[in-house]
């Protein structure tokens, strides 16, 4: 594992971005070179105070880099790709809500530069996909699945990219993949639930960081795995634990997965 790594965070002005760059102004293992927002920010061109430190908020990266963090948005995470591909740049990116092409982008990027796509930096969110494929290979499509997910109300994609991440587990889990059923929500007349289908709900309201819930039931028994962020300090933590993971590695395609080892 490198030390000093140089170290910048995309969407260092957001509910995650700042608790991640907070954190990391005091993690040893890490030179800040940059707190990266977008253009029309009102912050831009700022420095905020940061415990003992003053730190500057830029759009343009303006020091060589290891690793960028990017906690931006979507089309941001493309913007900063398209940096990082160029200048051989690791990424981690906590960012979610890509849509099927730029989630295509990445890919292909990553036979250039390595990337560890991590929907939820939490370290037990982690534990928990593992969970709930060893459970679902133990149950079978004999239990019906539901997911239900929590967030705050200025959450702006839906479902989680923690929730299709548990789909995703859920259905390579599944005795017939090729069938495999989601719904996002039910309404009206739905008719009798076909046998192996994936439910997916999500919740906004408040103030609530990250809940997600799998409940597992069959015939006379319910279990359910849940999951819940307390604070949004688990996800910097997760996040930065990736950024000194991936520093140095080879190009390739990761996940928290492969950063708990």
């Amino acid at each position: 594992m490198m030390t000093n790594i140089r170290l910048a965070i995309a969407g260092a002005m957001g509910r995650i971005g700042r608790v991640t760059l907070e954190a990391a102004v005091t993690d040893k293992r890490f030179e800040l070179v940059a707190a990266l927002t977008c253009e029309d920010d009102p912050l831009r061109g700022h420095r905020v105070r940061m415990g003992a430190h003053d730190v500057a908020i830029v759009a343009h990266m303006g020091k060589p880099c290891d690793v960028l963090i990017d906690f931006s948005n979507a089309d941001g995470t493309m913007s900063w790709l398209d940096v990082c591909r160029h200048h051989g740049i690791a990424m981690v990116v906590g960012t979610t809500g890509h849509d099927d092409a730029q989630l295509n982008l990445l890919r292909v990027a990553a036979k250039d530069i390595p990337i560890v796509k991590a929907p939820n930096c939490s370290t037990g969110v982690a534990a928990l996909l593992s969970l709930v494929g060893k459970l679902a290979e133990t149950l079978g499509e004999d239990y019906d699945v539901e997911i239900v997910e929590t967030h705050h109300r200025n959450k702006e994609d839906a479902p989680s990219g923690t929730a299709l991440a548990l789909q995703d587990v859920l259905t390579r889990m599944s005795e017939n993949k090729s069938t495999h059923d989601v719904v996002f929500g039910r309404t009206g007349k739905t008719g009798v639930r076909p046998r192996g289908q994936v439910g997916i709900h999500a919740v906004r309201m408040g103030d609530i960081v990250g809940r997600h819930e799998v409940h597992f039931s069959g015939c006379g028994e319910t279990i359910t795995l849940r999951h819940e962020a307390h604070s949004r300090q688990t996800f910097a933590a997760g996040a930065l634990r990736a950024a000194a993971w991936i520093a140095g590695k080879s190009p390739g395609w990761f996940t928290m997965a492969d950063v708990l080892g």
